[in-house]
């Protein structure tokens, strides 16, 4: 797997040998590459792809910091998120070009972000990405630009309330998709809050079934839209 001193690769592939021989690039939220980032990776590559995740923020995600980064006082948050987000697309931008070296142009790449890492995800459906299908839950930091660059089928998940990702937004991203003519899905999950894709609380029946039904949403998206290139 590429590494550089910037940024490092995380790669899981664990298929039988019956893999698609595809990359799925797996951005992910504000705590990293950490236990559930890997657990989510691994289910990817049960399902057949090559994953590889990219540490953006140089060992100093939320994870080092504290649990609960939205409701935790003694976290300044905002501080955290202003350190990182420059920084993140330049160590992002990097090893994206490292990963693209190593598999080659001819590769079929996919893409999954997670929180912090959706913003990833649309420039990668955008003209200059290398990505062919993409997927999203519960973006943050997400502009109109980023999504109003995006060509390649986008998937996006979300809970109906989220300060990160609020209504008005999520109907102003469907508006942008739709007049620049992506192919896009949404779903929208109530009883469920920010982060339950990576984080949900798994003695939560509705939570638990929430995150499973989008990663089956999310690898049937990917296999369809493969499929028809």
């Amino acid at each position: 797997m590429p590494e550089d001193e910037d940024s490092e690769s995380t790669g899981s592939s664990d298929d039988g040998g019956n893999g698609n021989k595809n990359v799925l690039l797996y951005f992910p939220d504000a705590f990293g590459l950490y236990e559930n980032a890997f657990l989510m990776m691994d289910g990817f590559a049960a399902e057949g792809w090559v994953v590889l995740g990219c540490d953006y923020f140089g060992g100093d995600s939320v994870a080092k910091h504290t649990t609960s980064p939205l409701n935790d006082p003694s976290f300044d948050f905002s501080a955290w998120t202003q350190k990182h987000l420059r920084s993140s697309e330049i160590l992002a931008q990097t090893w994206i070009k490292a990963v693209v070296a190593e598999y080659g142009k001819d590769t079929k790449f996919a893409c999954v972000g997670y929180c912090w890492g959706a913003r990833f995800v649309c420039g990668q459906l955008s003209e200059r990405g290398v990505c062919k299908v993409g997927a999203i839950a519960h973006p943050s930091f997400l502009s109109e630009g980023h999504v109003a660059g995006v060509q390649a089928p986008l998937y996006i998940v979300a809970p109906s309330d989220d300060e990160l990702f609020p209504p008005d937004l999520r109907n102003r991203t469907q508006e942008i998709l739709a007049k620049g003519k992506a192919q896009f899905s949404m779903q929208v999950y109530s009883g469920v809050g920010h982060g339950f894709a990576t984080r949900a609380n798994l003695e939560d029946p509705h939570a638990k079934w929430a995150k499973e039904q989008c990663f089956k949403n999310f690898v049937d998206w990917f296999d369809y839209w493969l499929s028809r290139e």
